[in-house]
């Protein structure tokens, strides 16, 4: 088969049987069908390519939009950090208690 007709109607065949006539030969039902479910393959594998194709598109968006997310909660941590130690200076701090310890020099 020449790639360039892949998924066309019309099909090259490249060697024909040694008893084939010059004449146009019409296929039997069987060939038709074998050939059918082929070019069925693949248009629904084209399909589900590009399918996949979109979804990795997709994909990429989300990540991008996530590495946003996680730069603007590392600017606000870094705004709030500044601020804490502004006004307490530097220590340690304690999320379950509440407590705020001052760095001992």
């Amino acid at each position: 088969m020449n790639n360039s007709t892949k998924g066309y109607k019309h099909m090259e065949l490249n060697q024909p049987a040694q008893n084939a006539a010059n004449s146009p030969t019409k296929f039997n039902q069987e060939e038709i069908t074998e050939l059918s479910a082929i070019r069925q393959g693949y248009e629904e594998t084209t399909l589900a390519l590009g399918q996949l194709e979109l979804q990795k598109r997709e994909v990429k968006k989300n990540e991008v939009r996530i590495e946003q997310k996680i730069t603007a909660i590392e600017n606000q941590e870094k705004v709030f950090l500044d601020k804490i130690v502004a006004k307490y200076g530097e220590g340690t701090f304690d999320i379950n208690t509440g407590v705020f310890s001052p760095k001992v020099s």
